[in-house]
């Protein structure tokens, strides 16, 4: 009975050393971020390292970031933020204390200081510009009030211009400009499905770039 769940448990070994791309036996596996067991030919032809987590990736599921490549979920993560840079329990707690305490102070001086420059603004009303800016000097230093001005185009009255004046003349006071903005939630969805056409996953991937910025608030206690 022994040597009959040997030989059987050898057999499954054998048929789990078998490249899911070649179907041929594996002496040297390799395993891919699935969990599929390759052979080196495979590997090298078909996949590439992910940058960050060193797992392979199927070539035409790698994301491209920075003339390197990275799986779905790395490429999703933050660049720059090694394991050691990130700040023990302790100094957590410590930073969080800090912050909480500093923001009170930024808190109550950005106030009044948003006061300040309200009645500075006021006074430099009152006073000739010099290239359009205006200096107030004091005993411990100066400050400048500067001025620049901007213009708001009404979208349907400067179409009706376009129409009404010639083109030259549209030309030299508008401009035609055409910007493509990110929907977020598209992108986000397509970039992380491995289930989509890996081919447009590719290049939407390499038309745009994801950077991530984190806002830190203090966290107000709850009242009653």
């Amino acid at each position: 009975m022994e040597n009959v769940n040997q030989a059987a448990n050898a057999e499954t070994a054998a048929a789990a050393q078998v490249c899911a791309e070649c179907l041929e036996a594996v002496a040297q596996a390799l395993t891919n971020r699935r969990g599929e067991t390759l052979c080196p030919s495979c590997a090298e032809q078909f996949f590439v390292a992910c940058a960050s987590c060193g797992s392979l990736v199927a070539l035409d599921e790698a994301l491209p970031r920075d003339g390197a490549s990275y799986c779905a979920d790395c490429h999703a993560r933050p660049a720059g933020v090694a394991p050691e840079d990130v700040p023990a329990e302790e100094e957590v707690e410590q930073l969080v204390a800090e912050y909480v305490r500093l923001h009170a102070e930024e808190s109550r001086a950005k106030a009044r200081m948003d006061e300040i420059k309200e009645r500075l603004k006021i006074a430099a009303s009152a006073r000739q510009r010099v290239a359009n800016a205006v200096t107030l000097r004091g005993e411990d230093g100066a400050v400048k009030c500067s001025y620049r001005t901007s213009w708001k185009c009404d979208e349907e009255r400067v179409a009706a211009l376009e129409n009404s004046l010639d083109a030259e003349q549209f030309a030299s006071l508008f401009e035609r400009s055409v910007k493509y903005a990110p929907v977020k939630e598209g992108l986000e969805k397509l970039l992380t499905d491995e289930s989509a056409d890996a081919r447009l996953r590719q290049l939407v991937a390499g038309a745009v770039e994801r950077s991530e910025s984190a806002t830190v608030t203090v966290v107000r206690p709850k009242k009653g």
